[in-house]
Parts: structure tokens; C-alpha cells; sequence
């Protein structure tokens, strides 16, 4: 049996630990380990063959549970655009499990954060307009699509302005102790969710450099 098969086998598992994708990492794991196990017959090694066998098992078994979640999964139609425009990092799957992690509510005359206060959520803004605050200066408005308490809950401190509805605002928000532990649990999870802030981030900066502009 030809030796460049360990070689095209190692590439394979390679470029899986390139993807990003995990039905991609798995089919390419297993692609690997099949190539190595019929390399190890040929050479007579029972024990590599054996290994790469219950390896090739297990990637079996986890790219037919992905698949069938991917398509069992169907976003509601009341949440296919919040899907597509803020959480496209995630799968159908994915967006799902995070979106019921939290809850909707609305909050009138509360305030969402408070300056040198850590909050004790992450807001998602679906509806209305909440002013932020800074002492006695107005720094903006945030309207559906916003984070709220993001930046709190990636570096870990207080709050560092004022956030409260203008009338009545609708949210969607997840206890901080539900998402934290993600960090540690779910990593890939977490830095999904940390894309979606990044983007909100960005835009609130884009905003925030066009009115300067405007003045």
C-alpha cells in the first residue's frame, strides 16, 4: 500500500482542525481515519487499525446527529430576520438554543443598566428606544437590533453609562448567570455570541463617528 496514504490521511485531519464549520471538521476527521485504517491493514498494525475504527465510529455517529439537527431545524418565520441579520454565526440549531436560553419582556420606567452597576442581563432590544446616559450628558439612542449590558458582559465590569426605555422598550435578555458558563461549557457558543456583539459593536462606533461628522 502506497505510503503517501499516511500523508494524504494527517492533511486530511489537518484541514479539519482548520474548519470552522463542525460538519466540515467531522467529515474530514473521518475521511482521515478511514484513509489510516486501511493504511494500517495493509502494513499489518491491528492496534492502529483498531484505534482509527472506533474513531471513525464516533465521527459516524456525531455527522449523522448534525445533520439531522440541521435539518430538523426550522427558524419561526417571527424569527428568521433577527436569525439572518444578528445571529448568522449561529445554525438554525444553535440560534434556537440561545434564543430560548432567555426570555421576552417589557420593561417600562426601569432603567436596563445603570452607570458603575454590573447588570445582571443581557438586553437585546426588539422594539422601542432606550437613551444612554452618562452622568448628565446624552450619548445616544439605541433601537431594535442593539445590545444592551454587552460591553459589561465581556470585560466584566460595572456598567459604564445609563440605559432607560423611552416610553416602553421590548427585549429579549438572558441572566448573566445563564451565559457565562458558556464561556467555560460551550466555547464555540460563546464565540458566536461574542461575533454578534462585535458586529452591533461596530455598528454603534459607525453611528457614533456619523453624527460626529453631522456636528
Amino acid at each position: 500500500m502506497p505510503a503517501y496514504l499516511v500523508h494524504l490521511g494527517y492533511l486530511l485531519m489537518l484541514a479539519g482542525l482548520l474548519a470552522r464549520d463542525i460538519l466540515v471538521l467531522r467529515s474530514l476527521l473521518l475521511g482521515a481515519q478511514i484513509i489510516l485504517a486501511i493504511y494500517a491493514v495493509s502494513i499489518a498494525i491491528p492496534a492502529i487499525t483498531a484505534w482509527n475504527i472506533v474513531f471513525a465510529t464516533i465521527n459516524v455517529v456525531w455527522i449523522g446527529l448534525i445533520v439531522r439537527e440541521r435539518r430538523a431545524t426550522h427558524v419561526p418565520v417571527e424569527l428568521q430576520s433577527i436569525h439572518e441579520r444578528h445571529f448568522a454565526a449561529m445554525s438554525p440549531a444553535e440560534f434556537l438554543r440561545w434564543w430560548r436560553l432567555g426570555r421576552t419582556e417589557t420593561i417600562h420606567a426601569r432603567p436596563l443598566t445603570r452607570e458603575g452597576v454590573t447588570p445582571s442581563s443581557l438586553y437585546f432590544v426588539l422594539s422601542g428606544a432606550a437613551k444612554v446616559q452618562r452622568g448628565e450628558t446624552a450619548v445616544t439612542h439605541l433601537g431594535p437590533g442593539s445590545f444592551v449590558g454587552e460591553m459589561s458582559l465581556v470585560t466584566g465590569r460595572a456598567a459604564n453609562a445609563d440605559v432607560e426605555p423611552l416610553g416602553e422598550v421590548t427585549v429579549h435578555h438572558w441572566d448573566r448567570t445563564d451565559v457565562e458558563p458558556l464561556q467555560a461549557r460551550d466555547l464555540a457558543m460563546w464565540t458566536k455570541i461574542q461575533s454578534a456583539i462585535g458586529v452591533d459593536l461596530v455598528a454603534k462606533i459607525r453611528r457614533g463617528d456619523e453624527r460626529l461628522m453631522e456636528h
